[in-house]
């Protein structure tokens, strides 16, 4: 069992200036999200059958504004995990996310929007709990319908800013915060859920990759 989120992990974004809120995230978020890693990434490579790399978020590029969410992501390679998909567990000031993101113009990333429009059996058999996203900057969410899944799809292929997120929140006033070993199990659950989703576009991407 990994070490669980808070309410009071929230309280974070209240807090102004950058580096304030950076220390509270390396002292409090980042061990969470640590050990998540450590409990997760295996499952992970066992059950896609491709090897996982981690990374925590830095925001080294900020100078002045203090970030608007922080996570942690399992895929890419040792230098990093935008250029593919991956999978995403993140706090922002409404909830905390566990997605499958495809974000930031990765590799193929028509080739992964149009294989999940033609064969979406794995997208169809998530539950009506999860939720989708199209900007991963931005902390609304909306729930997962067919319709608004070949929405965000095909704005990704069109339309160069297009990203498609997919997984479940804990909302910041759920009884989750409060229950750690039920936090871990609902955690464990979003993310056995999502594997089939994950292991189809690793495939995508590594069958692009080998035909270049």
């Amino acid at each position: 069992m990994h070490k669980g989120f808070n309410k009071q992990d929230f309280e974070l974004f209240l807090i102004e200036g950058l580096e304030d809120r950076m220390n509270k995230i390396r002292n409090t978020i980042q061990p969470i999200f640590q050990d998540i890693g450590d409990t997760y990434v295996p499952l992970i490579q066992d059950e896609t059958g491709y090897p996982m790399n981690f990374h925590i978020a830095q925001h080294r590029r900020r100078t002045s504004n203090p970030p608007e969410s922080t996570w942690c992501a399992i895929g890419g390679d040792v230098r990093g995990y935008k250029k593919y998909p991956h999978l995403q567990i993140g706090i922002n000031e409404d909830h905390i996310f566990i997605f499958i993101s495809i974000i930031d113009n990765p590799l193929y990333e028509i080739e992964m929007g149009k294989a999940l429009l033609s064969k979406p059996e794995n997208l169809k058999s998530l539950t009506e709990q999860f939720v989708l996203s199209g900007d991963h900057t931005k902390s609304k969410v909306e729930p997962v319908s067919e319709q608004k899944v070949i929405e965000k799809l095909n704005r990704l292929l069109k339309v160069k800013k297009g990203e498609f997120l997919i997984g479940r929140v804990i909302e910041r006033d759920s009884d989750l915060l409060e229950n750690i070993e039920a936090q871990n199990d609902y955690i464990k659950q979003t993310i056995n859920q999502l594997i089939p989703l994950f292991r189809q576009l690793l495939d995508i991407h590594h069958e692009q990759s080998e035909s270049v």
